[in-house]
């Protein structure tokens, strides 16, 4: 390509766009996604690594009837666009025939988002280099802190035969850290993460997550075994969106017609969870990184999903929604038939404090993190996972004594139905997408 990929803007995705369409007689839809990532990580307090990638990466899916074949290339010469173009039209002719026509593309209206905010200037290879110095210096000489400090700009576009002037574009840049800071001496761990595509309040959540990681990791040392089978539990945000992420997993029609879902072959009418259980899949919320169409050329709208506990509706892809007589809500991931996502997903928080959650626990769990969280029976909602980086003991309204890790297997209709109280103060989380998550207290958790 004559341009680089930081320079690939709306002009050039509209010019490679047109150039594909306009080289094969069937109608073809162009995806263009785009990532250039810079990492840095380290371990033992240093940095270890420092890496750049790009790749750009150009989905073709071509149309005939029912016939539907996609290509991928990140070849991007004129040769090697000119074979490609034939390649994927020599796979048509050979596919079979398939379930549906192509669908006719409904211009949402010109869509262009590009960056601007400084991010890429503050957060480049020097300006991450010296945050984290300045942030591992801070911890002492008895912690020893590893994790990943990344700018990322992705880029999107989205055309077909149609298109000519009017396709879609997102250019957006995004810093993710994490950490983990372990005790040197009693090999305990806490951790911390921060999101932001905005500089404002960023390097402020970055040190607040390394303070928040040494404190966890200071109070872990010297953990207990504990043998109750229930608790009640205290969740962070980034732990109570790992338990969320499965419920927006569930509302994917697609996993719903696979059987897959606890919503059975549709919208459930009944009440399934608490009446203080409300998410929402907001597009338009400041605070979290969004793009503004799916790949399908959808544009993304904000979706209710769980209002008081009821079901208000399920994640359409193109695909899906023909199958179920309904709308495409603009979450397509793939145009593969693979169904929706929800990237932008906010449960609604409550009116107390984290603080105050924590105070109103006579005896029960706080739980920073969860990992290898899957599923059981993802008809019933039953998941399994463990505790990490910082679960500790709370007894009459206090954090008093670390807690080694536990396995948890939980029914999260059943958890989601215990919800007790919500923080009104929410956090940015990673997950499919981002999340903004408050703190939440359930009652009678399972540990097994």
């Amino acid at each position: 390509m004559s341009k680089s990929f930081n320079k690939f803007d709306k002009d050039a995705a509209l010019d490679l766009i047109n150039k594909i369409t306009s080289q094969t007689k069937h109608y073809a839809v162009v995806n263009i996604e785009g990532e250039s990532e810079g990492v840095t990580r380290f371990a033992n307090s240093e940095i270890s690594q420092n890496t750049n990638k790009q790749d750009l990466n150009v989905y073709l899916t071509l149309h005939d009837g029912t016939k539907e074949v996609t290509c991928t290339t990140n070849v991007l010469d004129e040769t090697s666009i000119k074979k490609f173009v034939q390649d994927a039209e020599n796979l048509l002719a050979a596919a079979p025939n398939g379930d549906f026509e192509r669908f006719p593309w409904q211009l949402p209206g010109l869509i262009t988002q590009e960056n601007n905010d400084d991010l890429a200037e503050i957060y480049s290879v020097r300006g991450r280099a010296d945050l984290l110095k300045e942030c591992v210096e801070k911890i002492g000489t008895e912690y020893s802190a590893a994790g990943a400090l990344t700018l990322t700009n992705r880029i999107s576009a989205y055309g077909n035969s149609d298109s000519k002037k009017d396709i879609l574009y997102s250019n957006q840049n995004n810093v993710t850290f994490n950490t983990v800071v372990t005790h040197i001496v009693g090999n305990a761990d806490g951790g911390g993460e921060a999101v932001s595509h905005k500089v404002d309040g960023l390097e402020s959540a970055i040190k607040a997550a390394f303070v928040q990681a040494k404190d966890r990791a200071a109070l872990a040392i010297n953990p207990i075994n504990v043998t109750d089978k229930r608790f009640t539990v205290v969740l962070s945000p980034a732990a109570l969106g790992d338990l969320v992420l499965y419920i927006t997993l569930s509302l994917n029609a697609k996993r719903v017609l696979d059987g897959l879902s606890f919503c059975g072959s549709d919208v459930p009418t009944e009440q399934i969870f608490g009446k203080n259980v409300t998410i929402t899949d907001d597009v338009t919320n400041p605070k979290l990184p969004a793009k503004y169409f799916d790949y399908e050329g959808n544009k993304r709208q904000v979706l209710p999903l769980i209002e008081g506990g009821f079901v208000k509706n399920l994640i359409f892809d193109n695909k899906t929604a023909k199958r179920m007589n309904a709308a495409p809500t603009g979450h397509a991931f793939y145009n593969g038939g693979y169904g929706g996502y929800s990237a932008n997903t906010i449960m609604t928080g409550g009116e107390t404090t984290q603080d105050e959650i924590i105070k109103s626990v006579k005896k029960g769990l706080f739980i920073s993190e969860f990992h290898y969280t899957n599923f059981v029976n993802p008809a019933t909602m039953l998941v399994t996972g463990l505790t990490r980086n910082g679960t500790f003991l709370i007894e009459n309204g206090e954090v008093t004594k670390s807690v080694s890790n536990l396995r948890f297997t939980q029914n999260i209709i059943e958890a989601f139905n215990n919800i007790t109280a919500l923080s009104k103060d929410l956090h940015v989380i990673n997950s499919i997408g981002t999340a903004l998550m408050p703190s939440a207290k359930i009652e009678r958790f399972a540990f097994p």
